[in-house]
């Protein structure tokens, strides 16, 4: 997986260096507005009886307000499958999640084409958790939570009208509201507060402008 993320870091990288057409920071703010597509993709496999695989894909529109502010609304699908072997039983989880999140961006410069931003936002959304195991019934969890995070990233505009960007999240802070499915459960709100610097939690996203 770090791997996968240091070659797509490197592709990054290269079209920044490759880029043809220097377009003037001052001339982004002609085109206020911009669609994008963000993609993260994970795995984990500990070499003994738990393997994990999932990635989200998250949709944007971004509103500039000025060269260095930014607002913006994103969507954003999750999934996730686990396998795990439990007293010889092959026992298969899956996840998935969606939510809306609202954001806020603030821009420095470091080049013509390339800028630095810190990124606010806030989510809102809903869950399921469904464990198919070989014996009984298979139990189904669903669950909303509410999260915010702040996020470093890097955007370099290839074209006035399209640019790519890398961000990793950096703190979070998410809390659940866990819903009774079952007879005899009740609601249970948990919370959690992250820190992720490493290169699982990079994604990439390619913008049009207009």
């Amino acid at each position: 997986m770090k791997k996968t993320l240091l070659i797509a870091a490197s592709v990054l990288m290269a079209g920044m260096v490759q880029a043809q057409d220097n377009v003037a920071a001052g001339e982004h703010s002609e085109h206020k507005m911009w669609l994008s597509g963000s993609a993260q993709f994970r795995s984990y496999d500990d070499d003994s009886d738990y393997s994990e695989s999932g990635g989200n894909f998250s949709p944007a529109f971004g509103y500039f307000l000025n060269e260095r502010l930014a607002v913006g609304l994103r969507f954003s699908i999750e999934g996730m499958k686990a396998e795990e072997e439990i007293s010889g039983f092959n026992v298969e989880t899956k996840m998935s999640e969606f939510s809306v999140n609202p954001f806020f961006r603030y821009y420095r410069n470091i080049s013509d084409n390339c800028h630095l931003y810190g990124e606010l936002s806030v989510g809102f959304g809903s869950g399921k958790i469904e464990t198919d195991v070989p014996f009984g019934p298979d139990p189904e969890d669903t669950y909303s939570f509410f999260q915010t995070g702040i996020s470093p990233g890097i955007q370099y505009w290839m074209h006035e009208r399209w640019s790519i960007e890398a961000q990793w999240g950096a703190l979070s802070y998410r809390t659940f509201n866990d819903k009774a499915d079952e007879d005899g459960e009740s609601d249970r709100t948990e919370s959690e507060i992250a820190v992720g610097l490493d290169l699982t939690s990079l994604s990439f996203g390619l913008n049009f402008h207009f």
